[in-house]
């Protein structure tokens, strides 16, 4: 576990110009200053207890990697690191992802926003257990963070079923939905969802197969599916400790499907379900096990099924790619972000990676890890559990 007695806190005075500014890990008390940054900056929605879930309660930590940045005593920048567990098929190590990065509009264009990031990155390059940093940036971050020395993995795709056009399209939609919104929903038609709907075939009738809806994190249940099946690739590890935290994030709700043949579980989906500016999203956060199979997938045909009825009114449900075929995602009425409509319109999602190792310490090669070059999209298996935003 990454904790206090690693490393002493670090802190660094930083001169832009005439401004002289101090650079360090997040205190105790710092907590309101800093929320007011991030409120003006990323969303005025983050709250105290999203603070908490996210930093103060999150196991695989004993500290809170914050760092921030202040003039005149005041918190003008920040940028946050999230504390994960990461298997690479063959052993766990711990990862990071960097997140909730911001800074105030006066004071940028100084410099702050790489020196917050070098502070942090250097914390966690002296300690022996990490290796690599990973992270999904738009595509505007792409070339701050290749500045950094960031590589970069791939796009990630994305597949959106859109349920309600005109509501996304009369809407006063802002953020990540509304340039889809405006330029692609009324392509995406009910008329295209009822075509879908009649061409899927009718293996979701199997008698033998139930699935239970609960508003509750089956947490033994669904560590139990991942390990019948472990991916060899990299991926977050999903045991008990991950499902009880993982799912806490207070500005999303969660509801678990687990698909049952004959009494016994199979597969199931984690949905989370978010408002944003009236318009109901639901993401397909979490599918496990990670590695398809035949059964795996009718019974997740069945789970896909029950997702789309109880989410009926819904105005879009949005699907990671490569954990459930395909095929499947487009008989359902689900696109791709990489095809036409969706690809004018959408901002990409970038998956990059960071070595925090040098070419010595990793045996001759710092972007290798345990067999897999950490830059081929190839040896990862993400779905949104990944990410540190839903």
């Amino acid at each position: 576990m990454f904790g206090r007695d690693r490393m002493d806190s670090l802190e660094r005075q930083y001169a832009s110009g005439d401004r002289e500014y101090t650079i360090r890990q997040y205190r105790e008390g710092d907590r309101d200053d800093l929320l007011a940054v991030y409120q003006e900056v990323l969303d005025p929605a983050l709250s105290s207890d999203w603070f908490a879930w996210k930093y103060e309660t999150n196991p695989y930590t004993e500290e809170i990697p914050v760092y921030v940045a202040e003039f005149d005593d005041d918190i003008v920048g920040a940028v946050g690191f999230w504390v994960l567990e990461l298997h690479t098929g063959s052993r766990q190590i711990p990862a990071v992802q960097s997140c909730d990065g911001a800074v105030r509009p006066e004071h940028r264009r100084e410099g702050l926003f790489t020196e917050l990031f070098r502070i942090g990155l250097d914390r966690f390059a002296a300690d022996d257990g990490f290796e690599i940093v990973f992270d999904f940036p738009n595509q505007l971050s792409k070339a701050t963070f290749e500045k950094y020395g960031w590589q970069l993995v791939e796009r990630q795709e994305t597949y959106f079923r859109v349920q309600q056009p005109d509501a996304m399209v009369d809407g006063e939609s802002v953020g990540p939905l509304s340039a889809l919104a405006r330029g692609g929903a009324r392509v995406l038609s009910r008329g295209y969802l009822a075509a879908k709907s009649r061409q899927r075939p009718s293996v979701a009738d199997h008698p033998k197969i139930d699935v239970e809806r609960t508003a509750e994190i089956p947490a033994q249940t669904l560590a139990a599916l991942y390990r019948h099946d472990i991916p060899d690739k990299l991926h977050l590890v999903r045991d008990e400790t991950f499902y009880e935290w993982r799912f806490g994030n207070p500005h999303w709700e969660y509801t678990t499907y687990v698909g049952r043949y004959d009494g016994s579980p199979v597969a199931a989906v984690t949905t989370g379900t978010k408002v944003d500016d009236g318009t109901t999203i639901v993401h397909l956060t979490d599918i496990v096990p990670l590695v398809s199979s035949r059964p795996r997938t009718a019974v997740l045909v069945s789970v896909l099924e029950a997702i789309l009825e109880a989410n009926e009114d819904a105005a879009l449900v949005v699907a990671p790619s490569g954990v459930i075929p395909d095929p499947v995602l487009s008989a359902y009425g689900f696109r791709s972000d990489q095809t036409v409509p969706l690809s004018l319109v959408s901002t990409p999602t970038i998956h990059g990676v960071y070595a925090l190792t040098d070419d010595d310490e990793a045996d001759g090669d710092r972007w290798v890890v345990d067999g897999k070059r950490v830059t081929d999209p190839d040896a990862w298996r993400t779905t949104f559990s990944e990410y540190d935003t839903g």
